[in-house]
């Protein structure tokens, strides 16, 4: 049983953890009450069948896996977007579950989730920094753009501030809070910019 916790149910139905579960038409169990970020641990069948998130792991979604192809086209982008975002990220592979999106953050099974790590804060704890890792989609041209980009002129250090703002668009997408919301605007601003000169 596929399931997707989060704020709301609009915020989930949109989340790019359900594009490729959108588009194979398979149901996903949306929660959107706090609790069920406990529940879902507690109880971790009903009828025999595991409750499997959608955001977490690798889901297997009927073998449409990344290509060979792919994988050695994108192999340097993705050593060198893991070594640039290693204080944030475990790891930077290609993903099967974006049809839309440029990218989105995995957690492992047993990783909090966003949400959970809200309700630490609004109780006053502070949670254990978790890196998940991010998922590029080879297909979107924001991320064959950064690709064909580091081939041309690995050493630019506006393609660092570029990685660093893919992932934190996926951050924000799946219901995550920045870090430092002012510095992603004022690296998003500058990227902006580059594009207009």
């Amino acid at each position: 049983i596929y399931y997707g916790t989060g704020p709301s149910r609009s915020a989930l139905a949109n989340s790019p953890h359900m594009e490729a579960f959108r588009a194979k038409g398979y149901e996903v169990l949306l929660l959107t009450d706090p609790v069920d970020e406990v529940w879902v641990d507690a109880v971790p069948e009903f009828e025999g069948k595991s409750f499997v998130s959608v955001a977490k792991g690798e889901v297997d979604l009927g073998g449409e896996d990344v290509d060979d192809d792919a994988k050695t086209a994108f192999e340097g982008l993705l050593s060198w977007m893991a070594t640039t975002l290693a204080d944030d990220v475990k790891e930077v592979r290609l993903s099967h579950r974006l049809t839309d999106s440029a990218a989105c953050l995995v957690g492992d099974p047993g990783d909090l989730t966003p949400t959970l790590e809200k309700m630490y804060r609004a109780m006053g704890q502070e949670p254990p920094k978790v890196k998940r890792t991010l998922e590029l989609n080879p297909q979107h041209p924001l991320v064959t753009g950064l690709r064909d980009a580091y081939r041309a002129r690995p050493d630019d250090p506006g393609l660092a501030e570029t990685a660093q703002v893919v992932y934190g668009m996926a951050l924000l997408a799946e219901g995550g809070e920045l870090p430092d919301p002012a510095a992603f605007v004022g690296r998003l601003a500058g990227r902006l910019a580059a594009t207009l000169g």
